[in-house]
């Protein structure tokens, strides 16, 4: 399989649907999918597991909560020669694949990332219900801005299987594994762009139950969690160290360069 598409879902069995349909409507079909969920309290989609028959895996697991460990194991069972993380809110557009495999055909780039689409919901109905979307462009996202600020979406990202080796995503983390995860990911590897929005990243109301979990919602996470990642992946230039001052001190913070 070219693709191998980790979903790591939390008790959300009608998004992980629309997930699963938006792959089932891909017009590239060389993937592989692999669900890991973190609670056993409501049935796995049948029927669109069952139009995935013989390339799917479902896991559930016990243990901490959290799509680090999630993903974490999908990963031991991942065997595509790219693998793409899809949040289990997310969707793909039914030529994002065909998209990606177009591009890496060229030269089989290391780490792929493309554009995207913003689409916000009402989540309080059932099937949300679309207020508006809008396409968003990244192809400005540099190597070097990445360790400043991450702006790329998780579902945005294709690895090759290759750079995973020996990379896990650290189960500790509040918010931001998945910046963790990239910025590991990227150590003395290419970040290729792909000028394609066929990703939708789905939000709701920033308020809603479902976006309080692990202290997404709470802003006092954010600066410590950047000054830990700041600490673990040194700025790979003078220019990237500036940048992540200049960055901090619009937030009234003095960031000592000795150390990052």
């Amino acid at each position: 399989m070219l693709f191998t598409i980790i979903i790591a879902t939390h008790d959300r069995p009608l998004l992980l649907k629309r997930t699963l349909q938006s792959l089932i409507a891909q017009t590239c079909q060389d993937f592989r999918v692999v669900v890991v969920s973190d609670s056993a309290s409501y049935l796995p989609p049948y029927p669109e597991l069952a139009a995935l028959d013989g390339r799917f895996v479902f896991m559930i697991r016990s243990g901490q909560p959290g799509p680090a460990v999630s993903r974490d194991m999908g990963m031991a069972v991942a065997d595509g020669d790219y693998l793409i993380f899809l949040d289990d809110d997310d969707t793909f557009r039914p030529d994002h694949l065909a998209a990606l495999k177009q591009r890496l055909q060229q030269d089989r780039p290391e780490l792929l990332f493309c554009d995207f689409q913003v689409q916000q919901e009402d989540r309080t109905v059932s099937p949300p219900r679309p207020l508006h979307c809008q396409s968003l462009s990244i192809a400005d996202v540099t190597f070097d801005s990445v360790y400043v600020r991450n702006r790329i979406p998780n579902s945005c990202v294709a690895y090759r299987r290759d750079v995973l080796a020996g990379l896990h995503n650290d189960t500790e983390l509040i918010i931001y594994e998945d910046w963790d995860f990239l910025l590991a990911a990227m150590a003395g590897r290419s970040l290729v762009h792909v000028a394609t929005d066929t990703v939708v990243i789905h939000k709701s109301e920033a308020t809603a139950p479902e976006n309080m979990r692990r202290g997404n919602s709470r802003n006092e996470n954010v600066l410590p969690v950047m000054l830990l990642l700041y600490r673990r992946h040194a700025a790979p230039n003078m220019q990237t160290r500036l940048a992540r001052q200049a960055l901090l001190a619009s937030a009234g913070v003095v960031l000592d360069l000795s150390h990052f």
